[in-house]
Parts: C-alpha cells; structure tokens; sequence
C-alpha cells in the first residue's frame, strides 16, 4: 500500500504543497470512480504476515516456482490488489510481470496501464503509460514511466496532475522529470507547466515540495493586482520552515509606481508564549505625485514594525507586548486596503504584565501611543498599576469589591502628574427567580500630584472623595402564548434603577483620560456617566426600563427582545468635561432596543434614541439581514446620528449613512455579490464592491471590482480590482479578496 500513498502524495504535492477541499458546499460533484477503490483497512499487517492470494480462470505451474495466471488475473496482498488479462508470479523471488489492462488498486489510489513490474517481496518495481486516480483530492492523471526502487526513491516522467473530472481538462499539470526522496519526505519537479482549457499559463523549470503534512521552507502562490495607489502589485512570498515552532515569511513586494518593498513575518510559539513579528521597508518611494495631488514621501524610506507577543504562565501572571511603528502619518492610506486601516489615527505601544487569581487581578502597564495625522496628541501612562477584587457571597450574602489604579500620565504640552484612585464598594444581592434587589454602596477617592500647570489652572494636590449609592431592582413575569400553531413564552421584565452621587467641585482636576459616554442601553444603568476616573458624575436619577422577550417554548430560542428605557433627573447635572454643557432637562432621551429572529432566515437589529419633549430623534440603528443555506445574503442597515453635542448623548458631529450588501447565488456555480456604502450627509459613496464567482468541481474564479476612498472625509477616490483564480487541489494565484468581502459583507464566508 505504501507505493499507492507515496504516488498519491506525489502528485498532491505538484502543487508546492498547497492544497484545498475538493467538495465545496452546495457543489455537488461526480468523478466517476469514486467506487473502485478498496475499504479503508481497519488494521495493517506486516509484510511478512501477509499471504499472497491469486484468482485467475487459468493456472499453469511451471518447475522453476513460476506460475502463470491467465484470465481476469487478480493477485491480492495486504489490501493491495493487482489485476490483468495475464500475470506471471515467482513464489521465490516475489516478482510479478503483468500485461493487459492492468491494474494496481487499494483504498487510496487506482493505476492503470498495458505493462508492470512488481517485487512484492521488495516494493519496487515499475509501470508503463500508466493512468491514475487517487481518492484523496480525487486527482487523477497520467505517466508514461513509474520506477520505484524501494523504500527510498521513486521517479516518474511526463506525469499529469489534475483534479478535474473524466473529461474534463480544465487545468492540468505536467513535469518532465519527477524525483521522491522518501527518507526525508522531499520530492522534486522539473520542466513544470500548468495549462488551463489547454493553453500553457505557467512554467518553471524546478520546484520542490514536501511529501508528508509537515512545513517545508519553499515559495507561496505570488499574488497580483493593480490599484490607483500602488500602480501593478505582485507580492512573491517566500516561507521559511525554521523549527518546528519558529517560522518566517519574506514577502518581496514590486509597485510599478513605488518600487521595491521588502516585508517579513516572524512568528514564534513556545509553552508559555507566542508572538509574531512584522516589518516592511521601501528605500525610496518612486511616486512623484497621484493625479494632482503630490506625495509629500516621494524619494523617502517607508517603514513598518509591529510586533505583538503574549505570555501566559502555570502560576497565573501573564505577559503582553503590543508594540505598533510605521514612519508617516499615510503609510495605511497609501499601502493599507480600506478604511478600516486608512482612518486609524493612533498606533498602541503597550508593554503589560499582571496576574489574574480566584479573587485578586492585578495589571501593570506602561503604554504610549504613535499619532497619526492632524490630531490630539494622547497622555502616555508610565506606568499604569491596576488592582481589582472580588470576593462574593460572603456572611449576611454580602459581596465585596475593590477597584483601584496608580497611574504616572507624561505629556510633551500638557500638564501632567500622577492619579491615585481607589473605590471599595459592598453589595447585597437578593432575588429568586421573580424578582431581585441589589443595594450597593461605594467609596470613591481620587488623589492627584501635579506637575508642568503651566496655567495654573489646576490645584496640584487635588482630593476628591464621594460615596455612589445604588439600587438596582426588577421583576420577571412570563406566560405562555399560542402564535401562528407553535408555543412560546412571553416575559415582561420591569427594572428600576436607583443611582445617587452627591456634586464635588472638580474643575481643578485636569482631564487626563475621561471622556462622556455616548448615551445608550448601557448608560441607562452604569454608575458614572463619564469614561475614566477625572470626573465621577453627580446623580440624583431613576431610571425605569422594561424588557420582554419571546422565546420558542420548545427550542428555547429567542425569538423576540425589546426594551425601552429613560432616566428621571430629580436634580440638574453639574460636573462637566471642558467644552460641554450641563444637563438641565428633567428626563433623558428615551432608548429602545429590538432584535427580532423572523424565521431561521431573516433577522432585525435596531436601536433608537429620541427625544420625547421635542418629539426628534437623535439617534437611530436598523439593520435587516437574510441568510438561507444556499449561501444567499441580503443585508441592509441605516445609522443616524443628529449634530447635538449635548452632554445628554455625547455626539459630537452628525452622521448618516446606508449601508447594503448582498451576495445572490445564480446557479450551482455562479454567485453575484456586491457592497453599496453611501454618507448620506455628504453625498459621498464610501464604498463600492461588485463581483461575480465561478466555482466548478476542479477550478473557481472571483473578480471583483472595488471603488472607494481611504477617508470619510477624503473625496479623492480610488479603484481597486481583484482576480483570483483556484486551481483545486493545486493552488490559487491573483490578489485575493476574502478578507475585504468578509469584511464588507456581513456573513459572507471564503470557501
């Protein structure tokens, strides 16, 4: 058997050792000769324990031990099964000399030919004009010459690979010479070219590739491409197999209109850690200008470093690096992919370390940032001390908590200095399953040591200390109710929550990190409605907020949840951010939340926040979404955010946009999908994506044709085009799209 699976992972490995499933979903394929290979043995003898056992309709014994089998010949051994018209058998030597519609079969691959070869004592032999078909892949091709001398080597000329159907030739592979080296699993090609509907598309006169699933330095499929901002892209990625848990991938990557960029990968793992390094280095950037608009970076050096690490160890403390360079401020605009990447402002440097235990966590970081672009420089922490517990259920059903932070803030402009704060809290869970009660009370105390008040604006050795009580409180009501012939259970589940922090002065505390929270589900019900520790906002609220769900009594899905919810202000709101104003209005905007499943295809997100005195609304969310099993997509969202930067919402600009998305199986093989990304407010397409995939038993294609600028406030746009081509079994080459449609079009999934 080992001849079949040795030839078999020969030809697999034509393709570099790059290989992908061959039954797609939704595809169905039919090769023909699914059903003449052998059972999968359920266990392996030794060669020695194996007999010889011979059919054939004629048998003449000759003296010299050899006998001659003629007529529907099938000599079986160790589920090996070899059969011709006429066959020759020494009992002594093991030696077979087949003719006439011979075969070699067992469980993973079928060989065909007019003439063989074999010692079954010795496992070597050889074949000629020999056809094949393996289960594996379900490849299938030609040879005109097999040679296999033992258990080491094992040579073939002019052989084929491909994993088409019979008659079919869709793509096909073909080497003049091929060499396996099966002690150290390496084989080798030469003269190689792929073909496809007949005509040569590829050549290269070596390649070599690896003959087990083990990880072999070698060359990747190049990919390719062409944008507005790069000129023609080919990237040649270069893999190297370093140790069993370090590698590397050098990527040379040539933009006609920028030059030469060298990138590397480095990724390590060990038993308590892994990490990945990257970097790319262009010498001099060759574009002088784009349009009309000239490259502030032409003949200058354009760099990135990144490396992430993580560490965790058997007594609980953990380790983390996430450190981010890049050497100007366009670097993501002019070699990311889109917006995602071209509209980050800030790069984290982060060095952290901590401990997490069954009641303690503590954290210690030291963190700074890289800016990019025309904005705010942020406070570095140097460093950062963090120390949480929590210890519940305690006598009485008490539960202790226990926040605290020590943190050092640097600033190149501002005033800056170290922050003290610490807040214990007890709490008194109660409830059954009708209802709960949860009294809370908090001691929050900030201290501050200031330096660089350039202004003195700020007391240096400011003190702050409040309490922050709480008691949050709901109820659960459920029935049982009969819709469209099926069971559910409907809840209503009213909640009350109670929130008092009394007003301090705080305008002699700087703003080193905080910031307003955007008004949502979430704040209806959190304990500060500022982000950070500089300001702890003054509260004298209720809120009310009622929930009800509907739930598939037999499956206990969920099929149905709203919730409405606002808070009652019964004093005016004092302690603001700089630039902000106090609230004065006796309730907040009112919130609602909706997520609907209609059916097992169709489901509804949505969330609104409007103003019940003036009767607007200043925020809304609504996304529709369909999904069937032929792979079907629809989805479709619109986000509306009114310009109001009131301190009841937080918004500071306004923002309205539509987003739909759709992927539309034509057949069995064709798919269309496409993305329409609209700013409403500006009148300016974000994003455009149309495509169309072929996807057969043996091959697939995408092109995809992109329009979209790097910013939302960019109006110069560009054109990006992707052609991908898979050869199944062999490999893909082009500039590959999955990661854009995964991102663009919400469950859109690379197959």
């Amino acid at each position: 058997m080992r001849k079949k699976k040795l030839l078999s992972t020969l030809l697999l490995s034509l393709s570099a050792g790059v290989a992908s499933a061959q039954q797609e979903q939704g595809l169905t394929c039919h090769f023909g000769y699914e059903d003449q290979f052998l059972p999968i043995p359920t266990e392996t003898k030794s060669e020695n324990e194996s007999p010889v056992d011979v059919k054939a309709n004629k048998v003449q014994l000759l003296q010299n031990g050899t006998s001659v089998f003629s007529g529907n010949v099938d000599i079986l051994r160790d589920n090996q099964l070899l059969s011709a018209d006429r066959a020759t058998y020494n009992r002594n030597s093991g030696d077979v000399r087949a003719s006439g519609n011979v075969s070699v079969r067992d469980s993973e691959m079928v060989i065909e030919s007019e003439q063989a070869e074999w010692s079954v004592a010795n496992d070597q032999g050889q074949m000629l004009n020999a056809q094949y078909h393996t289960r594996q892949m379900h490849a299938r091709g030609e040879a005109t010459h097999i040679l296999r001398q033992g258990q080491q080597t094992t040579d073939l000329d002019d052989a084929t690979y491909t994993t088409c159907p019979e008659g079919s030739d869709a793509w096909q592979l073909k080497a003049d010479k091929v060499h396996l080296d099966h002690e150290t699993a390496v084989g080798e090609a030469k003269n190689v070219v792929i073909r496809m509907g007949g005509w040569p598309v590829f050549y290269t006169p070596y390649i070599n590739f690896p003959l087990d699933d083990k990880r072999k330095s070698g060359f990747l499929i190049p990919s390719v491409g062409n944008s507005d901002k790069t000129g023609f892209d080919v990237l040649t990625p270069y893999y190297w197999n370093i140790a069993p848990n370090l590698d590397a991938t050098l990527t040379p990557r040539y933009m006609s209109d920028r030059g030469l960029m060298l990138g590397g990968q480095f990724r390590y793992l060990f038993e308590s850690g892994e990490g990945e390094v990257e970097a790319t280095y262009l010498n001099s950037d060759d574009l002088k200008s784009n349009g009309e608009d000239f490259n502030p970076h032409y003949q200058e050096a354009r760099k990135l470093f990144s490396w992430q690490h993580e560490s965790y160890f058997d007594n609980r403390w953990r380790a983390l690096v996430d450190y981010n360079y890049v050497s100007d401020d366009e670097y993501f605009e002019d070699f990311g992919s889109g917006l995602s990447l071209s509209s980050r402002t800030y790069l984290n440097r982060n060095v952290e370390t901590g401990y997490s235990g069954d009641v303690w966590n503590f954290t210690a970081r030291a963190q700074g940032y890289q800016i990019l672009g025309d904005v705010e420089e942020q406070y570095k922490r140097l460093p950062q001390l963090l120390l949480k517990g929590y210890l519940p259920d305690q006598a009485l059903g008490l539960t202790y908590e226990l926040d605290s932070e020590y943190v050092e803030f640097d600033h190149n402009e501002k005033v800056d200095g170290q922050r003290i704060n610490i807040e214990p809290s007890i709490s008194m869970p109660m409830g059954t399953a009708a209802f709960f009660v949860t009294p809370r009370l908090a001691i929050n105390h900030t201290q501050y040591s200031l330096k660089n008040d350039k202004t003195n604006a700020y007391d240096d050795s400011a003190i702050r200390t409040l309490p922050i009580a709480s008691l949050d409180s709901g109820l659960f009501f459920d029935r049982q109710m009969t819709a469209w012939g099926d069971n559910y259970i409907q809840t209503l589940e009213p909640r009350a929550f109670y929130l008092y922090v009394p007003e301090r002065d705080q305008s002699d505390i700087p703003d080193f990190d905080t910031s307003l929270t955007t008004f949502n589900s979430l704040r209806l019900f959190s304990h500060n409605r500022f982000i950070g520790r500089d300001r702890i906002g003054d509260a004298n609220q209720l809120t009310l907020a009622v929930t009800t769900r509907i739930i598939d009594e037999e499956s206990g899905k969920e099929n149905l949840k709203l919730t409405v919810g606002q808070i009652r202000y019964f004093t005016d709101q004092r302690v603001t951010l700089d630039g902000t104003i106090a609230e004065r209005d006796s309730t907040s905007d009112m919130v609602a939340e909706a997520v609907a499943y209609i059916g097992d295809e169709w489901s509804l997100n949505s969330e609104f926040q409007w103003d019940p005195s003036g009767l607007k609304s200043n925020m809304s969310s609504v996304g529709l979404r369909y999904k069937n099993d032929n792979g079907g997509i629809f989805n479709i969202s619109h986000r509306y955010r009114r310009d109001d930067p009131t301190p009841n919402n937080g918004i500071e600009e306004s923002l309205e946009q539509i987003d739909v998305s759709t992927q539309i199986p034509i057949s069995e093989r064709w798919k269309f999908f496409g993305r329409w990304y609209h700013a409403i407010d500006q009148g300016t397409t974000l994003e455009k994506i149309a495509g169309l995939q072929y996807d057969s038993c043996c091959w697939a294609t995408r092109l995809v044709m992109r329009d979209y600028v790097n910013d939302v406030s960019d109006q110069e746009r560009n054109t990006a085009i992707y052609l991908q081509i898979e050869l199944k079994g062999l490999g893909s080459f082009g500039q590959k799209s999955d990661s854009l449609l995964e991102r663009s079009i919400r469950g859109f999934e690379a197959e």
